[in-house]
């Protein structure tokens, strides 16, 4: 059996992120990630045998709060949902914010330890609520192996609701920086090559994700076999996938995104769905891998 996995809990000392919490994963295979408990568990800087993979703006790691223009969607990992995804709208009295608001929450860790097999295992429950009994819950695991440089996430989420229209939206807001994303930077989407992407300008752009989960590819086309990423989903339960450039963003930042959701406006998405009298639940699950790996 490969050595075990190695886990730290460890909270941030000055700077923006000054009192969070973090939890340190490393493993064999050279990875090393960093969990956000103060952002419903997302991923922070991952670096692979060195190499840093994420993206982090001026607002750093700091976890979000209510309110804020820019939620917190630096790292590697941003949760949006399972309320609202994109752009804040109001709908009546209630305003759903910039990626919804699962991201301001702050999880309960319900296990960190390390399997019999030697893999990392962290849970974590994240709650949001309205006044009017609108409730959705997130139960997360991440898994870690201990000999390969993958991140596996899976995710359970429920909504919980009384005579209104409450959809379980979701998108996985992956954020890639330099070195990955630079002027040689190669993309493969089910294995066929994007030259397009990731482009030299600012966009964003939704289309239908490749069928049996297939991943995307994205490596830093410098020979550097530590530069590259890959990402899987089951794309049965995220059927979309978003594509997002800010080239002026603090160098390079370069998005890949599965959404339950085509990129349409919150009104034109939901006319025709039903309002919930109970309780809903949908799993997500995704591979985050980095290096050569198989994918």
């Amino acid at each position: 059996m490969a050595e075990p996995c190695r886990l730290r809990s460890l909270r941030f000392d000055g700077g923006p992120e000054d009192g969070s919490r973090l939890i340190e994963v490393e493993n064999a295979a050279g990875l090393s990630v960093d969990l956000l408990p103060d952002r419903c568990l997302d991923l922070g800087m991952v670096r692979y045998l060195g190499v840093p993979f994420g993206w982090i703006g001026q607002n750093g790691l700091a976890p979000a709060q209510p309110g804020e223009m820019d939620q917190a969607l630096g790292g590697l990992l941003c949760t949006c949902g399972f309320d609202h995804i994109r752009q804040p709208v109001t709908e009546g009295a209630r305003h759903f914010p910039l990626h919804g608001s699962m991201s301001l929450r702050r999880a309960r860790v319900t296990a960190a330890h390390v399997l019999e097999d030697g893999s990392a295992e962290i849970r974590a429950t994240v709650a949001h609520g309205t006044l009017s009994g609108q409730s959705w819950r997130l139960d997360r695991r991440v898994t870690v192996p201990p000999d390969r440089a993958e991140i596996h996430i899976e995710d359970m989420v429920t909504a919980q609701g009384h005579g209104e229209v409450m959809p379980i939206m979701a998108l996985y807001h992956v954020n890639l920086g330099a070195p990955l994303i630079g002027p040689r930077t190669r993309v493969k989407v089910a294995g066929r090559p994007r030259p397009e992407l990731p482009g030299a300008g600012d966009f964003t752009a939704c289309e239908d994700a490749a069928p049996g989960g297939q991943p995307v590819r994205v490596s830093a086309g410098d020979g550097d076999a530590r530069c590259e990423f890959w990402l899987g989903c089951d794309t049965a339960a995220l059927p979309f996938l978003q594509f997002h450039r800010r080239a002026a963003a603090g160098g390079c930042l370069f998005c890949v995104e599965p959404a339950t959701h085509d990129r349409q406006p919150r009104s034109a998405l939901l006319r025709d769905a039903p309002p919930l009298d109970g309780a809903i639940t949908q799993r997500f699950r995704l591979i985050l891998g980095f290096g050569p790996g198989t994918g």
